[in-house]
């Protein structure tokens, strides 16, 4: 009785991958997350994500425990800002020891007003950039297949996709 309603990508980037410095718009500005950016952080992503699928918004306790956690780094979490307003981020993890290290895009957003400018581009190379200094080998990211602005993004900058998940759901009827 179950029946699929998803379908997420994964998707890999190997090698150099540093690409071109990003063309960050007049008036904006990238930079990293800092302590005290914990509520900063929490409306970029709910206002992001706010209506998707499967997305439940944050709260700040929320995500001040997830920027603490181990593997993460402040420098990895990088906002476009426009007159100190969010307008997009891009948070990353590194896997790995010393010999062999993977980058993990883990969520890039865009704020609904601020969509159809390139600033998820912009943040992404921004964030790559970022993996690329610190020794990073490649890149993995999982994406909505349904998120076609995302997933041309993700191919136009070099990600290819590896496998799929899909998300099956059985419909139950009240008792």
């Amino acid at each position: 009785g179950f029946s699929p309603v998803r379908r997420y990508w994964e998707m890999r980037r190997e090698g150099e991958i540093a690409p071109d410095e990003p063309e960050v718009p007049s008036g904006f500005s990238v930079r990293s997350f800092n302590r005290g950016d914990e509520s900063l952080l929490t409306q970029v992503q709910n206002d992001a994500f706010a209506g998707s699928w499967g997305f439940c918004p944050n709260t700040v306790e929320e995500i001040t425990h997830r920027t603490r956690m181990v593997g993460g780094s402040p420098e990895g979490i990088l906002f476009l800002l426009r007159d100190g307003e969010g307008a997009a981020y891009c948070w990353t993890r590194i896997e790995g020891d010393g010999t062999e290290r993977t980058g993990t895009i883990c969520m890039t957003g865009v704020v609904p007003s601020f969509r159809g400018l390139g600033l998820g581009r912009t943040v992404l190379l921004a964030s790559m950039g970022y993996l690329h200094s610190q020794g990073v080998e490649a890149t993995e990211l999982t994406v909505d297949e349904r998120n076609t602005p995302a997933t041309d993004t993700y191919i136009a900058v070099g990600f290819r996709k590896v496998s799929e998940n899909v998300w099956y759901e059985q419909r139950l009827e009240p008792p």
